[in-house]
């Protein structure tokens, strides 16, 4: 660890002391502690540990960007019930992901000031404010567009927020499995409007989505606080608390723990007396470490100097080039434009099933895949399943490409393959969400160490929903000036490239810890990192 040139050495901490406070006399007058010692304690403590709070807090987090899932196939139904086609339609469709680029910028930025849960409930105001004015709107065009302005900025800040506190309340063990329940929430959203919005219409749809902001606010307002946030900002005894509920569902006190042969019973085995500190210890060790670091490196201007070529490439400017090129990827894979328009899509294609029974096969198709997808994170890795859905996207766009060829360009007859459409909007849709949707997302925490957390998940939120806006903006002049073969034939390249992208730049990152995951960011060794086994502290 790099110090400062102006810090004395710090004595040792003896065995019994606390860690100081992050905030004020932090950083130079920080304890180091060992991991070596944290690891005796640890042994006793991981043996009454619990998932299910984690998992419970993680799904709360995720009731929020169910909204945001509705804000995205809210088009869908809607623009084809107001009959809102051409400039307007595309408008009222792009504005969302603009406002989600604001809500992404600001939340990223008052992240690391505010904390995580504070800025998730805040977000029931302009939530609710939005929906309302989409319910009363009956197609008043300027309500429609600040409507889709204020529950788009929901859907950016959430897609921030809700990774960050996901990762750093959950274990490595099952990071990836919670780190998945974003793009769940998504997918059930998207479901959820394609359902209602087309059997009920646009405004019991805006309505249920109210209720549900409302709904989330409410049940997340229960759960704790990230650990790691709170460790920072130097509040101990509030951080233990959350910790200690997350992993056993009770924040009542419990005795240290003495140290322990192997052949000796365990002091303690019970959940409730599971003992959290060898782990808060290690996020403090660790956060007093990203400090250090963040000051060395100049922060953001230090990663921008490193990309331009200016000082050496820190690892925290190859983590953000990794991750904005991931999330570029997702979108410029066009799944957006076709969630937003799925519609419209099915009707130029002619297909046998009615259009809103199509765009409700293909999102239930999205709610299984996600499911899938949580099922294998952990199992199958998250470099394979990249690789395997970016392959399969592009052939999936490949077989679409070819029915729009024939079908369109050279007007042969493809009655018999009128199924071919939902088929292979289903299956770019199953692949997209068991690697490309959920992934991306979940690898953005896992890469981008505590000091660039919160700006650099800002950023790459940015990316991701300003691309968004520009592919739904211009999809529809795609579609009429060059045609459904040409443009789903860009998208198609477009998942090849990423495909290459990730299988030969991208590393595994399933199971490793923090400082495996920053080895590799500083050597440039690809698949060289060993796998952990057990280490406290979580993602830091």
């Amino acid at each position: 660890m790099n110090h400062s040139n102006h810090a004395a050495p710090p004595a040792a901490a003896p065995a019994n002391a606390v860690p100081p406070r992050l905030s004020g006399e932090r950083r130079n007058s920080a304890a180091k502690w060992s991991l070596s010692t944290i690891a005796e304690a640890d042994r006793a403590a991981i043996l009454g540990k619990k998932k299910w709070p984690q998992h419970v807090a993680a799904l709360a987090a995720t009731l929020t960007s169910l909204v945001g899932g509705a804000v995205l196939g809210w088009t869908s139904p809607v623009l084809d019930e107001l009959h809102l086609m051409g400039p307007s339609g595309s408008w009222v469709a792009s504005l969302a992901p603009l406002g989600a680029l604001g809500g992404a910028a600001l939340s990223g930025w008052l992240a690391r000031w505010a904390g995580r849960k504070p800025l998730i409930l805040a977000l029931v105001i302009p939530n609710v404010a939005g929906w309302s004015v989409l319910v009363a709107a009956s197609g008043n065009i300027d309500m429609l567009y600040a409507g889709r302005l204020l529950t788009g900025l929901c859907a950016g800040a959430a897609t921030v927020l809700v990774p960050m506190y996901s990762a750093e309340i959950s274990e490595p063990a099952i990071r990836g499995t919670i780190g998945v329940y974003l793009d769940l929430s998504l997918t059930v959203g998207i479901l959820m409007a394609y359902v209602v919005g087309g059997l009920a219409g646009q405004v019991y749809l805006s309505g249920l989505c109210g209720a549900l902001s409302l709904v989330a606010a409410i049940t997340f307002f229960f759960m704790p606080e990230s650990p790691q946030f709170l460790v920072v900002k130097g509040r101990r005894a509030e951080a233990e608390d959350a910790l200690r509920w997350l992993r056993t569902g009770s924040s009542a006190p419990t005795p240290k723990v003495a140290k322990y042969s192997s052949a000796a019973t365990p002091p303690f085995a019970g959940s409730h007396r599971v003992d959290v500190s060898a782990e808060l210890d290690a996020m403090t060790r660790l956060a007093v470490e990203s400090e250090e670091r963040e000051r060395a490196s100049g922060g953001i201007l230090g990663a921008v100097r490193g990309l331009c070529g200016e000082g050496s490439v820190s690892p925290t400017s190859r983590a953000v080039v990794l991750v904005v090129m991931l999330m570029a990827l997702q979108q410029l894979s066009g799944i957006d434009a076709i969630i937003f328009f799925l519609q419209s899509i099915f009707k130029k294609s002619d297909s046998s099933l009615e259009p809103m029974h199509s765009t409700i096969v293909v999102g239930s198709v999205q709610v299984a895949a996600t499911l899938v997808a949580a099922l294998l994170v952990e199992r199958a890795g998250r470099r394979l399943l990249l690789g395997v859905s970016g392959s399969l996207m592009a052939a999936s766009l490949a077989a679409l490409l070819v029915y729009f060829l024939f079908h369109k360009e050279l007007d042969v007859d493809l009655n018999a393959f009128s199924w071919l459409p939902v088929s292979c909007l289903s299956a770019f849709v199953f692949v997209y969400c068991i690697g490309f949707g959920p992934l991306p997302f979940l690898m953005m925490a896992e890469f981008l160490p505590l000091e660039a957390r919160s700006w650099g998940c800002g950023l790459a939120a940015c990316v991701n929903w300003s691309l968004m806006f520009v592919v739904v903006r211009v999809f529809n002049l795609l579609m009429n000036n060059i045609g459904e073969a040409a443009t789903f034939g860009i998208f198609c390249a477009i998942c090849i490239l990423g495909t290459l992208f990730v299988l030969t730049l991208v590393p595994e990152t399933q199971g490793k810890t923090p400082a495996e995951i920053r080895q590799y960011l500083q050597d440039r060794e690809i698949h060289t990192v060993t796998r952990r086994v057990s280490t406290p502290g979580g993602v830091v």
